[in-house]
């Protein structure tokens, strides 16, 4: 039956950039301006953003996209461009960088990635590395809420699923969680389709949301007691619950588009069945639409009264859209979340990959002021592309340690503080609550750069460089003495240097 799991799989990550889009029509539409988005982009200065890394594996088209896919690597690759990119960090260069401690920003939540039916059982191994500090330590997990034990194993197999009168859970999410919860991660679960007696179209693949009081009542019921399956059952205490992934796409499988309004007027009906079933806690997630926007959560944030209830905003970051800084009406207390981003283009376990992601995740830290930011798949052992933080065996890819370079260092609770230079390198600094600091150097160019670091006395006497690059994957260095408040080192080329005290 693995040929079956590995088809199924894929019908579960097609093209999401345009709702409704075919397989076809993504092809044809986009992924052969690779070598035109790339030249127009070097003519404007700026870095490219690309369609044709951003597609995914679709039945009938896998030769066809094994084809296209080297195009696709090649052109992103040819200047260090692909997903996240912001700016090319010039090496060689010489300049001072000053953090300003009081100067403070968002608290971070933390990082993570997805489970979400896409991963087997992972080894202890293996979540040591991605839950542990031997590893790049993150901090959340997202797991697929689905509505039915007979909608999980029809989209599954037969026994992958945990039994339930309510919503559920795979097995394996449900192992992957427990394991992550058992190294100190916090989970929440995000449902990708209502159940098909509540779309026009009866299915749970594609199809719009039928709105109506009653089914806005059911639908509260349903995912409430995944909460309750979770809490009773299992001992997991859900941290966030995202009632609709990306209810901007409608695709071949399980997948809900619904309008603004419709989001707006469910979430007093979810809140209101957290809080009778003694789960007021539970953040509620809107609306994590599939391109960096707030187009869809933009409503019920204009409503006080929802806006109220509302703890998480969030987006994905798919189609190399960068994160900028998003505004809504009646924004107090919610935390901005990205959730989900990876490639769809041929492997690619090199620096490359792990400085395209490094550079998103600045940007989407320093321009957006996410509290949180996520890969989409923990692993990519069902998978031939870059939908994982590792490759098909489970070894991890160079962006899984360019991620640890922010998330092993960069705790939940800590908070960004200003940085002020004028190099041509990414920096981003943090602190922790009460000790510990922390500085992410991103450096794409060619050649190294010989910097100063100005940091007071935060840092203490001295600090520890921790380098990803081609040749070392987060590896500690010897300790930089810092004398008369600052700090020399040289950033290598084509690296992320993450400088440590407090630890």
């Amino acid at each position: 039956m693995e040929s079956v799991r590995v088809v199924r799989i894929a019908r579960r990550r097609v093209d999401k950039s345009s709702p409704g889009a075919s397989p076809l029509q993504a092809f044809s539409s986009a992924d052969f301006r690779c070598q035109a988005c790339l030249l127009a982009y070097l003519a404007a200065g700026r870095s490219a953003t690309f369609d044709c890394a951003r597609r995914g594996l679709a039945i009938g088209l896998v030769l066809l996209s094994v084809i296209i896919a080297p195009l696709c690597v090649s052109c992103t690759a040819a200047k260090g461009f692909g997903p996240g990119s912001v700016t090319e960090a010039s090496g060689g260069d010489q300049g001072t960088i000053t953090i300003e401690w009081s100067n403070t920003h968002q608290t971070i939540d933390g990082f993570g990635a997805a489970t979400a039916g896409v991963n087997p059982r992972l080894s202890p191994k293996l979540m040591d590395f991605f839950y542990t500090d031997k590893g790049i330590h993150l901090s959340l997990i997202r797991v697929e809420i689905w509505p039915s034990f007979a909608d999980c194993e029809a989209s599954l197999e037969r026994g992958e699923c945990v039994a339930s009168s309510g919503a559920t859970i795979s097995k394996n999410d449900l192992a992957n969680a427990q394991a992550a919860v058992a190294r100190g991660g916090l989970v929440w679960g995000a449902e990708w389709s209502p159940p098909g007696s509540m779309k026009s179209n009866g299915r749970l693949a594609g199809g719009p949301f039928i709105g109506n009081p009653a089914n806005l009542a059911n639908l509260a019921s349903l995912q409430t007691s995944f909460v309750t399956l979770l809490a009773k059952t299992f001992g997991i205490a859900l941290y966030a619950l995202s009632p609709q992934n990306e209810p901007d796409v409608s695709v071949e499988y399980a997948s809900c588009t619904w309008t603004p309004q419709q989001l707006h007027d469910y979430v007093p009906y979810l809140a209101q069945a957290l809080s009778s079933a003694g789960y007021g806690s539970v953040k509620l997630m809107i609306a994590e639409e599939g391109i960096w926007g707030n187009s869809y959560s933009t409503t019920a944030m204009n409503d006080p009264a929802v806006a109220s209830k509302i703890g998480v905003l969030a987006a994905h970051q798919y189609k190399g859209v960068p994160a900028t800084a998003l505004s809504w009406n009646n924004f107090t207390t919610q935390h901005v979340w990205e959730t989900e981003v990876s490639d769809f283009g041929a492997y690619d376990g090199s620096i490359t990959s792990g400085l395209a992601y490094a550079r998103m995740i600045h940007g989407a830290l320093t321009a957006a002021n996410v509290n949180a930011w996520h890969y989409w798949s923990l692993s990519g052992i069902l998978f031939q592309d870059n939908e994982g933080l590792t490759d098909s065996f489970g070894h991890p890819a160079k962006r899984a340690y360019t991620l640890g370079n922010f998330s092993k260092f960069v705790r939940p609770g800590w908070t960004r503080v200003e940085v002020t230079h004028n190099t041509g390198l990414l920096v981003s600094a943090y602190k922790g609550p009460v000790t510990g600091a922390a500085i992410v150097v991103v450096n794409s160019g060619p050649a190294v750069a010989d910097e100063q670091f100005n940091v007071g006395a935060a840092m203490g006497a001295s600090v520890v460089p921790w380098v990803t690059s081609h040749k070392l994957n987060l590896q500690a260095q010897a300790p930089v003495s810092v004398s008369s408040d600052s700090f020399a080192y040289t950033i290598p080329a084509n690296s992320v240097v993450t400088f440590v005290s407090g630890r």
